[in-house]
């Protein structure tokens, strides 16, 4: 109807300009009048159906929607405090949604982590931020409130341990006594030091022991209560009586990179060369295990065990590139069984990195540190791995080692190098070359 009217109003002004014209000069002055005039009818038909035509888009805004029910927070555990970045926190309540994606949970304006959730129960990881008086804030989809819980504490549970300069310091080996005071291997040319920080603070004795090589790269504590240690670089073992300083040393057939002990007093080292070579405490050594072709990076003794790590290099499809393996060991001579395979670390982590470290805690958890893409993994007896706190806990971590209580110290050598030690909870695996462990 709107088309024929607009039709009608131009064909009449048309019309009427030409049968009004005397001539062709007058007709062109009536066809511009038309067009005016056709102009301003459309005007007037666009402005009155705008005005006519009211069919706006339906007001998505209820005022009689109240919303579901809003969060309520009856208690939290721990109540207090909780490690920032490196803990579980569980929120009891009302009106949380089972969906853990359509829960909120706010720490100041930091959002946490939701591991699981009910209409009762969240449980989350907190962000890495530190603060005595944090708010934290539960929000449902379809709430329209939070529910709030004021003056939380979020506390560290890794902090920086001795003083030590990032820049013009180099540290390495690490090594715990019975009284928790660590020892740290420092590489400086031509001959290293092994310093000592005493708790709780860890305060440093510089150069406690002036190390015969220039990087004491791998340290442990033997039961008679020496220092040993390797460097990675020369074919040596070396030992120093701790309060004294004293040395000796013997050459193993091999560069080695780490050494444990395990509870008939042999010490195991391992490295470049392809072989475990077995120390007695006159300092000769042995060889009682093959690793053909693999460079091994890290040892540790566990229940009747030798656990290493190394990365592969030859042309068997069945071995990984990097994975742990371990040798039973079957005498108090230290002679060995053979290798089993038990993590493809490559495979299993899809990552590029080599394994640093080994180390177990209590309970015969496996921790395992690397120079990449993660700093801490956790296998455990069902062969799943995870990373250990991995808001707080960075690579690369090259040397880890568990004191006598419940804090394992880590060496971190990425930007800002540090000392680290972290509070577990748990105390680290019986260590059979430490004295009253």
């Amino acid at each position: 109807m709107l088309t024929l009217l607009l039709g009608y109003l131009i064909m009449y002004s048309v019309c009427h300009s030409i049968l009004h014209s005397n001539g062709s000069s007058r007709m062109i002055m009536n066809l511009d009048r038309s067009k005016t005039t056709t102009i301003a009818y459309l005007v007037l038909i666009i402005f009155f159906i705008s005005c006519e035509d009211n069919q706006y888009p339906e007001d998505i805004w209820d005022p009689d929607d109240q919303g579901l029910p809003t969060p309520i927070i009856t208690s939290i555990d721990p109540p207090d405090s909780a490690f920032s970045g490196a803990d579980e926190i569980t929120i009891t309540g009302q009106y949380f949604n089972q969906d853990k994606t359509n829960n909120l949970v706010y720490f100041n304006s930091e959002l946490a982590e939701i591991l699981q959730a009910s209409e009762t129960v969240l449980v989350i990881s907190p962000p890495a931020i530190l603060g005595d008086s944090i708010t934290i804030k539960v929000a449902a989809v379809g709430s329209f409130l939070f529910a709030v819980y004021d003056n939380y504490k979020l506390v560290p549970r890794m902090i920086k341990y001795g003083e030590f300069d990032a820049i013009e310091e180099s540290a390495w080996g690490l090594e715990a006594d019975a009284d928790e005071n660590l020892y740290v291997g420092l590489s400086i040319f031509p001959e290293g030091s092994i310093d000592k920080l005493i708790p709780p603070s860890g305060d440093r004795i510089n150069d406690f022991i002036h190390a015969l090589l220039a990087t004491p790269l791998s340290l442990k504590i033997g039961p008679d209560s020496n220092m040993y240690y390797v460097d990675g670089a020369n074919p040596y073992i070396i030992r120093q009586e701790i309060s004294t300083g004293a040395p000796g040393y013997n050459t193993l057939p091999s560069v080695s990179i780490d050494l444990d002990f395990d509870q008939h007093g042999n010490l195991y080292c391992g490295g470049i060369g392809g072989e475990i070579y077995c120390v007695k405490s006159d300092m000769t050594n042995s060889t009682v295990a093959d690793y053909e072709g693999i460079s091994i990076k890290a040892l540790r003794v566990y229940d009747n065990q030798l656990y290493v790590a190394g990365n592969y290099s030859g042309d068997d499809p069945e071995l990984p590139d990097v994975g742990i393996w371990r040798n039973q060991i079957l005498s108090a001579d230290g002679e060995l069984g053979e290798k089993e395979l038990i993590l493809d670390w490559t495979t299993q982590t899809a990552s590029l990195s080599s394994i640093t470290g080994l180390t177990f805690d209590e309970n015969g958890l496996l921790y395992i540190s690397a120079d990449s893409d993660v700093g801490i993994a956790v296998l455990d007896a069902e062969g799943s791995l995870e990373p250990l706190y991995p808001k707080i806990i960075k690579p690369p971590i090259t040397k880890m080692t568990w004191g006598s209580s419940n804090y394992l110290y880590l060496n971190y050598r990425g930007d800002k190098r540090a000392i680290y030690r972290l509070d577990m909870g748990i105390t680290g695996a019986p260590y059979h070359g430490r004295p009253g462990s």
